[in-house]
C-alpha cells in the first residue's frame, strides 16, 4: 500500500467521509429491519395458535322484513303527450318517431308499467290509492302560425275526442286496481285557443278542458273515479296530508331552454304569496319542459310522453326521454320514491 492509498483509507477527504457516512447509515438501517421482520414473524407465530383457536363466525340468516308498512298512495304524473304530434323518422335521422299509433302504445305501456311498479311496491305495503296529475299538453293544438306549426298527424275536431277516449279507457282499466283513483286535471299552453297566453278564462279556453271533461263523461259508470277539474292554472293537492302543487309552469317566465333559476325564484314566490292562507305546499310537481328533473329538493319537473322532436332536436339540441313519473307518498315521511317510466 502506497502513502496516498494509506491517507485516503484513514484520513479521507470530505466528500469520501460523507459518503462512508452515508453507507453506513444505510448499512445500520438494513440490520434494523432484517430484525423487524424477524420480530413480525416471530409474533405472528406466537398469535397464530390463539387466532385459530377462536370459534368460527357464525352465519347470520337474513330477516325477512315484516310487511305491516304504512300505506302508500301512488302518484302518475300524466302530462305532455301531445297526442296527434307528428315526428317523422327520417326528419329526426332516425333518433325519434311520433305519431297517434306511438301515442296509444305509449298510452297502454304507462297502464301496464305502472301496475308492475305498484305490484312491487305492494309486496311491502299496501297500495290502495292512484292518484293520477294531468299537467296539461294533451294536444299540440294551432298555437303556432303554419310556417311554425309542429306538424299534425290529425286535425283537432279529429283528435280531440279519440284522445278523450284513449285517457277514459286507460282510467277504466286501472281502476280494477285500486279503490279509488282521482284525477287532478290542469290544462297546458298548447290547447290553448289564444294566440298568445291567457291568464283569465284559461281553462274556460283550453282544449284539454274538453278532453277532461269527455273523459269523465265516459267514466261516469266507474264509481272509484273521482275527478276533479279546477280551473285556475295551478292547484295544491293533497296526498295523506302533503300539499303538492301542480302546474303546467305558464306562471314561469319562458326562455328557449329550460329557465332553471326562473322557476326557482316563481316558486319562492309563491310560497310567499300562500303563506298563512292554508295553500302552501311542500312539493311541486310541473309538466312543460319535456325532461325529468329535480331542483331544490322539492321541485319536480315531470318528463314528456312525447319525447324529442324536431323543435327539441335541432332548436333546442336537446333528446329528452320518453317518459312518464310514477311517485310514491307515505303519510310520515312524504315523497318516499319516483320511479321514471322509460317509454
Amino acid at each position: 500500500m502506497g502513502r496516498e492509498d494509506f491517507l485516503q483509507k484513514h484520513d479521507p477527504a470530505p466528500d469520501q467521509a460523507a459518503e462512508q457516512e452515508y453507507h453506513r447509515k444505510l448499512e445500520a438501517e438494513l440490520d434494523r429491519l432484517k430484525k423487524r421482520v424477524g420480530t413480525d414473524e416471530k409474533l405472528f407465530e406466537y398469535v397464530k395458535d390463539s387466532i385459530e383457536a377462536l370459534p368460527a363466525p357464525k352465519a347470520v340468516e337474513y330477516e325477512k322484513p315484516k310487511l305491516k308498512h304504512d300505506a302508500l298512495t301512488a302518484v302518475l304524473n300524466l302530462t305532455d303527450t301531445h297526442a296527434e304530434e307528428s315526428v317523422v323518422s327520417e326528419e329526426m335521422e332516425g333518433l325519434a318517431e311520433y305519431g297517434w299509433a306511438i301515442f296509444q302504445i305509449r298510452m297502454n305501456k304507462t297502464a301496464q308499467k305502472t301496475l308492475e311498479l305498484v305490484n312491487i311496491m305492494r309486496q311491502a305495503s299496501s297500495v290502495r290509492n292512484l292518484d293520477i296529475n294531468c299537467l296539461g299538453d294533451w294536444l299540440t293544438g294551432k298555437i303556432q302560425p303554419q310556417e311554425e306549426g309542429y306538424g299534425q298527424s290529425m286535425s283537432m275536431p279529429v283528435a280531440l275526442p279519440k284522445v278523450a277516449f284513449e285517457f277514459a279507457e286507460m282510467l277504466v282499466s286501472l281502476s280494477a286496481h285500486f279503490e279509488k283513483i282521482r284525477v287532478n286535471c290542469l290544462c297546458g299552453n298548447h290547447g290553448r285557443d289564444t294566440v298568445k297566453p291567457a291568464y283569465k278564462m284559461t281553462a274556460d279556453r283550453n282544449w284539454d278542458m274538453s278532453i277532461y271533461l269527455a273523459a269523465q263523461y265516459m267514466t261516469r259508470e266507474c264509481s272509484n273515479i273521482e275527478w276533479n277539474i279546477p280551473r285556475s292554472i295551478m292547484y295544491v293537492s293533497d296526498v295523506l296530508g302533503h300539499k303538492c302543487l301542480l302546474s303546467h309552469s305558464m306562471e314561469v317566465q319562458m326562455h328557449h331552454r329550460t329557465p332553471y333559476y326562473p322557476i326557482e325564484t316563481t316558486i319562492d314566490m309563491e310560497h310567499k304569496a300562500r303563506a298563512g292562507t292554508g295553500k302552501d305546499f311542500t312539493y311541486v310537481f310541473m309538466g312543460h319542459w319535456h325532461h325529468y328533473a329535480i331542483l331544490d329538493n322539492n321541485i319536480i319537473l315531470c318528463p314528456s310522453m312525447i319525447g324529442p322532436n324536431q323543435y327539441s332536436r335541432f332548436r333546442l339540441h336537446k333528446n329528452a326521454l320518453a317518459q312518464q313519473l310514477l311517485c310514491f307518498f307515505v303519510r310520515k315521511h312524504g315523497l318516499i320514491a319516483q320511479w321514471p317510466i322509460r317509454l
